[in-house]
């Protein structure tokens, strides 16, 4: 039997691995007591150092020297480095073959190949990545990933992984059935991820265009920017959108996508927290981080030179955490309302932020919990921003209807001024006007009102104002509407009451402003007032029924009453159907 001398060299490259695994104790994954796992912990690595290597050559060099072993779930190396070989040992216990799915679960990797090698032979080779044309890819899938079956026994899985963007590569290996339900997991988890943010976003905006408060929109753009940031580099908006956009787009679209959230969310906490304001130098040099390194990206862009891009990619995003931190603390030590809450989960943001940075760029151990905090971390944040802005926008409300108030409101006497009596009794006439019932004005005037300030001073004037106004309260329903009509004048309209009712309510008013005292020093204050009475009778107003412009007339027509009051005596009660019919 012949044998060729190629043959003979791979299989004693095999022989020399094998023997380099038992004298070393290389790692072995058992696939069949480890369905599911992502392998950095059970894979060497080495890195190229100038040309290529082919397999074989790789193969010789693992079995030859003895290789580092991920001591996390991913090999992570760093940003822009040499290409990368890995091993994996793998032992099947399993009586047949069984279809398992191998794949590299960060969608950016621009060059892979993989072979996988049984008894010394290899049977299934595969080659993809963020390079090869989406449709040229061994799956339709947001990262490289096969599938194929895995015979009983030993078998050894070598990858070459060549990227420009960060080295991380979390070598994932499970069974067929287990990878689908991992993806259908990961569906309903970024799922209800990306919901909240865009509720939320959806929700701010809507407040946006309602009140037009910059951070509102700013906020809103911040989350809508970091949902399509992460859908962005965990290959998912690739796959649905430009997976034909042509190789190491994919590349480009993750860094300038990370920076647009960053911008947005920077500008929205410099808004928010008013740091124009109080830190103006602060403000200054966030506006610049803003212009400046995205800039610098741009120039990189036309250059072509994406690892440029993506280092001030990197130092933006770290920017971001560290000003953030900073716009808080500073808007604390000044006093700013929303400052603690802000810091807090500004804050929880930044470390998770820090840490998903950091292990992608291989400061850190990288797995499923670091390369997902920063989505956790930004939903705590998401909330805790939604609740800071909500909050925000009810004191807003609050203020704005305090401020209502205090425009319709007498600051003296706590009735309506003309504007709020114009505002409470619009509804109630309408009312009136609808059922046909009876409807009275009584317009009421403190006689010498001006020889009582003259002689007590005008703070006991206001005294006497303030004792008419609670008389008014006291004697009044919850339907009927008061207001201070002028400089010692008040108006009441009575809804239900017609104008004998009318002529009696005020006349009882008449008699308790007549018994009032107001006491100073030894003396007491007395006081009266004069009523002028307009009304309706059987719903009809001086006998035709009402219409929307007889509540002026009717004010006007008891101004006329109280007129003729003041002009025979005062303290007393005129109906205006008396002085009219006097006319």
């Amino acid at each position: 039997m012949h044998i060729s001398p190629s043959t003979l060299r791979w299989w004693l490259l095999i022989t020399l691995s094998c023997l380099h695994s038992l004298v070393h104790a290389e790692p072995i994954l058992n696939v069949s007591q480890n369905p599911a796992v992502t392998a950095g912990e059970y894979t060497r690595y080495f890195q190229e150092s100038g040309r290529r290597l082919e397999v074989s050559e790789a193969i010789e060099q693992f079995a030859a020297k003895s290789h580092p072993t991920g001591i996390s779930e991913s090999i992570s190396i760093g940003i822009s480095v040499a290409p990368v070989w890995l091993k994996t040992e793998l032992q099947n216990d399993a009586t047949e073959a069984t279809v398992f799915r191998f794949s590299t679960e960060t969608p950016w990797l621009d060059v892979i190949d993989a072979w996988l090698i049984h008894n010394g032979k290899v049977i299934h080779v595969e080659s993809g990545g963020d390079a090869t044309p989406y449709e040229q890819r061994p799956m339709q899938y947001r990262y490289f990933a096969f599938e194929t079956e895995l015979p009983p026994g030993a078998t050894q899985l070598y990858m070459r992984v060549e990227t420009v963007g960060p080295m991380a590569i979390p070598l994932r290996i499970a069974e067929s059935g287990l990878a689908v339900q991992r993806d259908i997991s990961s569906g309903y988890q970024y799922g209800l991820l990306y919901g909240i943010m865009l509720a939320l976003a959806m929700y701010n905006l809507i407040i946006y265009i309602s009140i037009r408060k910059r951070e509102y929109a700013l906020y809103a753009v911040y989350l809508v920017g970091f949902v399509i940031n992460s859908l962005s580099y965990t290959g998912q908006l690739h796959t649905w959108f430009t997976p034909d956009w042509g190789p190491y787009f994919q590349d480009w679209l993750n860094i300038f996508l990370m920076i647009t959230y960053s911008i947005a969310g920077l500008h929205f906490a410099r808004v928010l927290l008013n740091t124009k304001s109080h830190a103006p130098w602060l403000d200054k040099v966030t506006v610049g981080v803003t212009v400046f390194i995205p800039a610098g990206m741009v120039i990189g862009a036309l250059l072509n030179n994406l690892t440029l891009s993506l280092v001030l990619a990197f130092l933006l995003n770290t920017s971001f955490a560290v000003l953030f931190i900073a716009l808080g603390h500073t808007a604390l030590r000044n006093g700013v309302a929303a400052a603690k809450l802000f810091l807090v989960c500004s804050l929880t943001a930044a470390v998770c932020i820090c840490i998903s940075t950091a292990a992608v760029a291989g400061l850190l151990p990288y797995n499923d919990m670091t390369f997902k905090l920063i989505e956790v971390g930004m939903s705590f944040e998401a909330i805790c921003l939604a609740f800071l802005l909500a909050q925000r926008f009810r004191t807003a409300e609050v203020e704005k209807q305090l401020a209502l108030r205090s425009a319709r409101i007498d600051s003296l006497t706590g009735l309506n001024n003309r504007r709020g009596f114009e505002h409470a009794a619009t509804p109630v006439w309408y009312q009136q006007l609808r059922s046909g019932r009876d409807i009275s004005v009584v317009i009421l005037d403190i006689d010498l009102f001006k020889q009582i300030n003259d002689q007590y001073g005008h703070v006991q004037g206001d005294e006497v104002l303030k004792s008419i106004a609670a008389l008014l309260q006291h004697g009044a329903r919850r339907s009927d509407v008061m207001a201070r009509w002028g400089g010692e004048e008040f108006l009441l309209l009575l809804p239900d009451t017609n104008e004998q009712q009318a002529i009696k309510h005020a006349e009882n008013l008449r008699a308790l402003v007549a018994q009032a005292r107001i006491d100073i020093d030894e003396d007491k204050i007395e006081f009266t007032a004069s009523f002028g009475v307009c009304g309706t009778i059987d719903g009809q107003f001086f006998g035709h029924p009402l219409d929307a412009d007889d509540l002026d007339r009717m004010i006007d027509a008891a101004d006329k009453a109280l007129y003729t009051v003041k002009n025979s005596g005062r303290n007393k009660v005129m109906p205006a159907t008396q002085v009219l019919a006097s006319a």
